[in-house]
C-alpha cells in the first residue's frame, strides 16, 4: 500500500505536466467564411480568426493570397474552393466548400432599363396577326429565377388580369388540361394584375379536366422590374422565384401559357402563345 501511495502522486503529477504541455501548443486558425454568387463571380467574405496570412485555391487552377478575394470562374460547373490559413507560429488550417456556377442571365430588374433583354433571344415569342393584346414575350432563367418580358397593347392603368398557367413537373399526365394551350398539364396557376402588387399562387388538385386550384399561401415568389409606357404599348419585366413555386426548383423544363382578361373578368383580352398553340417550353440546363 505504501508503494501505491508513493507512485500515485507521481503519476498524477506526470499526467498534469503532460496536460499542461498539450495546452501550451498553439491552436490553429478558426476558419470561417461565406460566399456570395452573382453570375460566375464569387465574393469570398473571410471571417477567419487567429491567422496572419491566407491562400485561396479556387478549385479551377487559380489562387489568391488576398484575405477576402473576388473570383470569376471560367464556366458553369461544380467547384471546390479551399482556404489555407496560417497562424503566426506557422500552423496551417484549411477549410473547403462546394459551389455551383449555373446558367446565368443578363437580366437585371433594378437597372431602370429594359435594354438587357436585347441579348435574350433563345425564348422569344411574337404573336400572330389575330392576337390583339400580346405583341411579344421573352423568357430567360438562371438557377434561382425565371425572367419574363412582355410587350402588350394596353395601358397599365387598365388593370388587366394575367393568368399564368405553369406546367412545373414537365409532365402532361398531371395538372389541369385546358384547350387554350393543348399539350400541357398545368400544376400551378398564378393570377393577378402583376404591377399592382397582386399576384396569387394556386396548385392544381383533383382530376385533370377539373379547374380546381388551391391557394398555396406562397409569398414573395415574384418581383416586378422596369416598366415603360409608350403610347398604347406597355413593356414590363418580372421574375418568378423557382424555389417558391411547386417543382420549379427541380424540374428539367417548364411549360407555360398566359391569358389576359379585363379587370372585371368580363372578357378575355388575349393569349400568349396564340390560342390553340402548344405552351411555351423552357428547357433548364
Amino acid at each position: 500500500m505504501k508503494i501505491i501511495k508513493n507512485i500515485l502522486p507521481f503519476l498524477l503529477l506526470t499526467a498534469a505536466m503532460a496536460g499542461c504541455k498539450k495546452d501550451e501548443e498553439t491552436p490553429g486558425a478558426d476558419i470561417f467564411y461565406t460566399v456570395s454568387i452573382e453570375d460566375k463571380t464569387v465574393t469570398f467574405s473571410n471571417e477567419t480568426s487567429g491567422a496572419v496570412s491566407y491562400k485561396w485555391d479556387f478549385g479551377d487552377g487559380e489562387t489568391s493570397t488576398e484575405e477576402s478575394p473576388v473570383h470569376t470562374y471560367p464556366d458553369k460547373g461544380k467547384y471546390v474552393p479551399t482556404l489555407y490559413a496560417t497562424t503566426k507560429d506557422g500552423r496551417v488550417s484549411e477549410g473547403s466548400t462546394v459551389i455551383y456556377i449555373a446558367k446565368t442571365s443578363p437580366v437585371k430588374l433594378n437597372d431602370n432599363t429594359l435594354a438587357d433583354w436585347d441579348g435574350v433571344t433563345q425564348y422569344e415569342v411574337t404573336s400572330g396577326a389575330g392576337e390583339t393584346f400580346f405583341k411579344k414575350a421573352k423568357f430567360d432563367y438562371d438557377a434561382q429565377y425565371v425572367y419574363v418580358y412582355f410587350e402588350v397593347n394596353a395601358a397599365q392603368s387598365a388593370g388587366a388580369i394575367y393568368d399564368f398557367y405553369l406546367d412545373t413537373d414537365n409532365s402532361d399526365a398531371t395538372g389541369y388540361m385546358t384547350g387554350d394551350f393543348p399539350g400541357g398539364g398545368f400544376d400551378v396557376l398564378l393570377e393577378g394584375t402583376v404591377m399592382d402588387s397582386w399576384l396569387d399562387a394556386f396548385n392544381h388538385s383533383g382530376a385533370q379536366n377539373a379547374f380546381a386550384f388551391t391557394p398555396t399561401g406562397a409569398t414573395e415568389f415574384y418581383t416586378v422590374g422596369h416598366q415603360e409606357q409608350s403610347g398604347g404599348v406597355l413593356k414590363f419585366e418580372m421574375r418568378l422565384s423557382r424555389s417558391k413555386l411547386k417543382n420549379m426548383a427541380s424540374t428539367l423544363a417548364l411549360k407555360l401559357g398566359i391569358i389576359a382578361t379585363k379587370s372585371d373578368w368580363s372578357a378575355t383580352l388575349g393569349r400568349m402563345p396564340d390560342a390553340g398553340q402548344t405552351p411555351i417550353q423552357i428547357n433548364f440546363e
